[in-house]
């Protein structure tokens, strides 16, 4: 599977005993606390995971670097006063406690050469800081021992990436279904037959290209539990699942696409639910137990990165598609996106409660269009993806 190709080169990398010198080309400091965004760039891609982390010196959110820096520092804004490079790490100081709400590793788009992190922070209560800050720092602790200890650890050295699959299997899940009809068009038709539409005709588009692999949660009308939506996803080994959905609002004035991935909250019952559900992340046999815990981490950030990615490449295609809404990406925690494994995005595709979207999404011509926007991201998604792991593996 090629994301899970890219995801254990990216362990490697950061867990190898080897490190090439990174080099921090630019920070940028927005925002006003609530929220405020960082920006990073720099020339080689880099892990998407930022700590919070609290001591005698004050709060901070530390990036580790793949590699040593050049020394540099620069002030900001919003909660985040200054910041500096020093050694493998890069450290924002706060005035104030701010939480880490996403990390996005983006590469480098059209003549750009750059790499970008994004880090996004909100304010968030002193007491909610410090138990984070808690949990981070040991998950940073574990990080750096291993990373330390990775040129006598042969097991990490068995993280082998295997044969890439020939196509990517790509499992589109329409949303509702039976005796969930979802919501009522103003023009009468049921979300559950438009999102069924709208999937049929995006695995049709799909499978005309040799590249993909689709998979349907649904062919028909019919009820398919939630977790079995994900279960079934995980099953067939998907490199991407995408749920259809339409939305309502209380004001039929209110239109537009919006994409959901999961959210703070929504993470915090993923062990839980993979537990529950038996979504075990594969490892290669023989991976010591003292970095079991470490990888997994790693692989569910990086599902969470993905994802993002995703959205923000697919953005841009359903603008050429249709209205979406201003604040166009969206955090939830929805069950579909619950897979520790499977990047995921919940689309809705417009508002029933609205009648210029009603008529778009009840007509093939303009879901058709949707569609296609949703197969360009999809095609975009990949070769970024591609790029990657050639980059990693080179």
């Amino acid at each position: 599977m090629l994301i899970f190709r890219v995801i254990f080169l990216a362990i490697a990398v950061c867990l190898g005993a080897s490190q090439a010198l990174a080099e921090v080309r630019n920070v940028r400091v927005v925002g006003n606390g609530a929220p405020t965004r960082i920006t990073i760039w720099t020339d080689t891609a880099q892990d998407p995971r930022a700590y919070m982390v609290e001591g005698a010196a004050g709060r901070s959110v530390v990036l580790p670097l793949r590699g040593p820096a050049s020394e540099r520092s620069g002030t900001g804004m919003g909660g985040v006063p200054e910041w500096a490079v020093t050694g493998s790490e890069l450290r924002f100081n706060l005035d104030r406690p701010l939480m880490v709400t996403r990390v996005l590793t983006l590469p480098p788009t059209g003549t750009a050469t750059e790499h970008r992190v994004i880090i996004d922070l909100d304010t968030v209560s002193e007491a909610r800081f410090a138990s984070v800050a808690r949990r981070d720092m040991r998950q940073l602790a574990r990080a750096l021992t291993a990373r330390n200890e990775a040129g006598q650890r042969q097991e990490v050295a068995a993280l082998k990436p295997g044969v890439a699959q020939k196509k990517y299997v790509i499992v589109v899940d329409a949303g509702h279904g039976g005796k969930d009809p979802g919501a009522l068009a103003v023009t009468g038709k049921k979300e559950k037959d438009i999102t069924l539409a709208a999937a049929l005709q995006l695995k049709e588009l799909l499978e005309a290209d040799p590249r993909y692999e689709v998979r349907l949660t649904r062919e028909t009308d019919t009820f398919i539990e939630l977790e079995d939506r994900v279960t079934l996803a995980r099953n067939w080994g998907a490199n991407l699942f995408i749920s259809l959905h339409a939305d309502a609002a209380g004001r039929d004035s209110v239109s537009g696409a919006s994409v959901y991935t999961i959210s703070a909250r929504g993470e915090s019952r993923i062990d839980k639910e993979a537990s529950k559900n038996d979504w075990e992340i594969p490892l290669e046999d023989g991976t010591a137990q003292s970095i079991t815990g470490i990888l997994k981490d790693l692989v569910k950030r990086e599902t969470k990165t993905h994802s993002a990615e995703f959205a923000e490449l697919l953005l841009p295609e359903l603008q050429q598609a249709g209205p979406v809404l201003r604040d166009t990406h969206k955090n939830a925690g929805f069950y579909v996106l619950l897979a520790p494994d499977v990047p995921a995005v919940l689309l809705e595709l417009g508002f029933l409660t609205n009648r210029d979207d009603a008529n778009r999404l009840q007509s093939r011509s303009g879901r058709q269009k949707s569609m296609a926007a949703v197969k360009r991201g999809i095609d975009r998604f990949f070769i970024q993806q591609e790029k990657l792991l050639a980059d990693r593996s080179g």
